[in-house]
């Protein structure tokens, strides 16, 4: 598969867009747990255990 992706011309572009989609979808999870709402992490956390 490697030596295949190596004899196709223009793929360049596929994997450094792969690569910055990756980093980027990452980077947004990162930033979204620091930055989220600690009542709505406990919340969400005892979800399972409510009764309602």
């Amino acid at each position: 598969m490697k030596q295949f992706l190596y004899n196709v011309t223009g793929v360049d572009g596929y994997l450094i867009f792969s690569m910055v989609v990756f980093i980027l979808f990452f980077v947004g999870l990162l930033w979204w747990v620091f930055k989220a709402d600690k009542t709505y992490i406990n919340r969400m956390k005892n979800l399972p255990f409510d009764n309602n």
